[in-house]
């Protein structure tokens, strides 16, 4: 074996150290205690080489129940989220519908409220008024039998209504006032050239007056239709008070 100094010089020079020159043993077997012979087809390919853990992984085969089960398990997830979502839109639609179906069922009704209301304003308007005209009616026919000299300032305005004065007139009373007028008012009639007719289609309380020019009509009936028709409701049947 060269030494430290000889290898030193030979890198001086650029050579290289000579090595002794080796030899081989051939050792019989009967000299080993334990060997281990070496398989030849270790070296074989790939194909027969027995697989490794790595490949018996990949080569497995798939779990067709996991898989499926999985599956069911995700599907059947979904689904319910959608069925849920779906109630949801649904019972709020219909919440909507309803509401707004109860919204317009309350509006019309409060029209229809609201019409009965000026219904029932306008009938119980007109029997106040139908009330007050028969109260007004009882009243005149009351006023008429206990102060019978009411036909008095009827009378008067009457003739005063006719413009000209001198004029032949013929003043038409009910039986039951003719009397008192004639006490009341027979100078004024006699100096008017006015005479007295006893009617009895004219009612108590009332007169008529005829001239060749023109007439007055002051009876009852008469002035009660213009009384109503002043009020604003004018009733046929209440023409005679």
């Amino acid at each position: 074996m060269p030494t430290f100094d000889s290898l030193l010089e030979h890198l001086a020079r650029g050579t290289a150290p000579a090595s002794p020159r080796t030899t081989s043993r051939i050792i019989s077997s009967e000299r080993l205690d334990r060997y281990t012979r070496f398989a030849m087809d270790a070296l074989a390919s790939g194909e027969d080489a027995p697989p490794t853990r790595h490949a018996e992984r990949e080569h497995a085969a798939p779990d067709y129940a996991a898989g499926r089960k999985s599956g069911l398990t995700e599907g059947f997830q979904r689904g319910f989220e959608a069925g849920v979502a779906h109630a949801h839109a649904d019972r709020e639609a219909h919440e909507k519908a309803a509401g707004g179906a109860l919204a317009a069922r309350i509006e019309t009704l409060v029209a229809d409220l609201g019409e009965r209301l000026q219904a029932l304003e306008r009938e119980a308007a007109d029997e106040v008024v139908a009330l007050a005209i028969e109260i007004a009616r009882h009243a005149v026919r009351t006023t008429i039998a206990l102060r019978p000299e009411t036909i008095v300032p009827v009378v008067q305005e009457a003739l005063a209504s006719i413009v000209d004065d001198s004029v032949r007139m013929h003043l038409h009373l009910n039986p039951a006032d003719a009397a008192l007028v004639r006490d009341e008012l027979g100078t004024r009639l006699a100096n008017t050239n006015c005479e007295i007719v006893v009617d009895e289609r004219v009612e108590a309380g009332g007169c008529r007056i005829e001239t060749p020019r023109a007439s007055v009509d002051a009876t009852l009936g008469t002035r009660w239709r213009r009384t109503l028709a002043a009020l604003g409701h004018p009733d046929s049947e209440g023409a005679r008070a």
